[in-house]
């Protein structure tokens, strides 16, 4: 599909590698980035007021920069009447649950662009542009334009979309921390309900684009594996777009309560995967777990050598206790494939008492990385409640790269673990 006669879009340059040599500018990264999908309401709220900007961009235009940046994006859309008005006469599901489902679809959307590579999910995104694509032309108006008009191919129940570009710092830096706590009401509401409350789950294919045989199983106790799609929002999704990639899935009958292995789970996964994937244990690391697609932060992955669990997110750049760094265990763990022991999950997932429940959860993990342990004690520690008191006291107890540097340390710090069963 070509946009215009500088910007070239086709699926096939989704995935596309741009090597250092070759990168014009890395945008966000570790200099600050978050992208965010909001609902239009015209309330006095400033950042919600409507469903449009003054201007497309605040700071240096794409050929103005230097070798990285900090990045913010922010998408105002308007959902269409009859839309919103079917969303209001359902129970617990409101129109802003589409903002977390339409926010998911940028990367995918970034990614269509011919030398753009967009990567990670909320405050964590990495988006690098070609020398070849600023030389062709690109700009950042031009990719303002490109994204306000697939998010309405890709949604039909968004009637309006008006897309910001940040790239100064200050700007950014605030920007950042509304997004930030936009977010966390996410996470927060995404914890007020649990699996066998809900009459059924629902299913992702979003990754799709470049994980053909990778299905989202998406439940109240396990938000989507990149962790930016709870259950209420898949529902959402569902109402306002039904042939959209988000779909219901039937329960059925319970087949493994300790696993969390449904038949209707395993129906879908099958169905939706081609036939790659015949069963899904939604709360097991070992047996037949949960697939994951192309965009993940954390991974959970099994120690044989102490029989328990290891955690690791991406922010670690030096090798986890099994001697892989992140980037080593994703090249296996990603795209679809089912593989005993290691498994994407979502933040969201690890702080309920569903997380690998097959293998004894939080009280078999016996290491952890330090970026996403101190992120997991803020968390908790934001939430107020003493609902988290004993997984805050096993988390702190949980050595991390800090701590010990090979399995041999490890195995002198575990000797009182609780085997898994």
């Amino acid at each position: 599909m070509k946009y215009d006669e500088k910007i070239i879009a086709a699926p096939q340059t989704a995935g596309e590698h741009i090597r250092e040599e070759d990168t014009f500018v890395v945008l966000g990264g570790s200099e600050g980035g978050y992208q965010l999908v909001m609902i239009a309401d015209g309330t006095a709220d400033p950042d919600r007021k409507a469903d449009s900007f003054d201007e497309y961009l605040v700071g240096p235009e794409l050929e103005q920069l230097g070798k990285t940046a900090p990045f913010g994006l922010v998408i105002r859309i308007k959902i269409k009447d009859e839309v919103a008005v079917a969303l209001s006469k359902t129970s617990g599901i409101t129109k802003n649950d589409l903002e977390a489902v339409a926010e998911k679809k940028i990367g995918d959307i970034l990614n269509l662009i011919s030398g753009v590579s967009h990567e990670h999910t909320r405050d964590q995104i990495e988006i690098k542009i070609s020398i070849d694509a600023v030389k062709s032309g690109i700009t950042f108006e031009k990719i303002e334009a490109f994204i306000g008009k697939t998010i309405l191919e890709q949604f039909p129940f968004i009637e309006s979309a008006a897309v910001r570009i940040y790239t100064d710092s200050e700007a950014v830096k605030i920007g950042l921390e509304t997004a930030k706590k936009i977010y966390k009401k996410r996470d927060e509401r995404s914890l007020s309900l649990h699996d066998e409350e809900a009459e059924k789950f629902y299913g992702c294919k979003i990754c799709q684009i470049s994980s053909p045989a990778h299905v989202c199983i998406i439940t109240p106790d396990r938000p989507s594996v990149c962790g930016t799609i709870n259950w209420f929002e898949a529902g959402a999704s569902v109402l306002a777009n039904p042939d959209g990639p988000v779909f219901e899935i039937e329960k059925d009958e319970l087949l493994d309560k300790a696993g969390g292995e449904y038949a209707g789970v395993n129906r879908a996964a099958f169905l939706e995967s081609g036939g790659e994937n015949e069963r899904i244990l939604l709360y097991s690391l070992i047996e037949n777990p949960h697939t994951t697609g192309s965009v993940f932060d954390i991974i959970a992955f099994y120690i044989p050598e102490q029989n328990g669990i290891g955690l690791i997110d991406r922010q670690m750049r030096t090798p986890s206790v099994n001697c892989l760094t992140f980037e080593e265990m994703a090249a296996f763990t990603g795209y679809g494939q089912q593989i005993s022991g290691f498994s994407g999950v979502g933040e969201m997932y690890l702080l309920s008492d569903k997380f690998m429940q097959k293998e004894g959860g939080f009280e078999n993990v016996v290491w952890i990385s330090e970026s996403l342990k101190n992120k997991l004690i803020q968390k908790i520690k934001s939430a107020g409640s003493t609902k988290y008191e004993k997984l805050f006291k096993q988390i702190q107890k949980i050595p991390t790269e800090k701590d010990v540097g090979n399995l041999k340390e490890l195995e002198k710090c575990q000797n009182q673990k609780k085997p898994l069963t």
